[in-house]
């Protein structure tokens, strides 16, 4: 079974970053991670599965104007999935 792991949402929020990914990508990518857990086809790192859940539940809407994020935004978040 997959594993979600904060390196690989890092690493999307980074691809974002630096333009090699649109803001509708992310939230797709963000969007199907998320449920696959639902749906119990994957499951998050253990000891960061509310990081990892709160981080995908704020990108996979991040398509939209009222929940977008801006680079400042996206920055801190992936700085918190850094965190030990």
């Amino acid at each position: 079974m997959p594993i979600i792991t904060r390196h690989a949402v890092v690493a999307q929020i980074d691809a974002r970053l630096s333009g090699a990914m649109t803001d509708q990508a992310l939230a797709a990518w963000a969007f199907d991670q998320f449920y696959a857990v639902e749906l119990g086809q994957a499951h998050f790192e253990a000891g960061a599965e509310e990081r990892l859940a709160d981080a995908l539940d704020a990108l996979m809407f991040s398509d939209h104007e009222a929940f977008r994020l801006d680079e400042e935004e996206l920055r801190r978040l992936a700085a918190l999935l850094r965190m030990p």
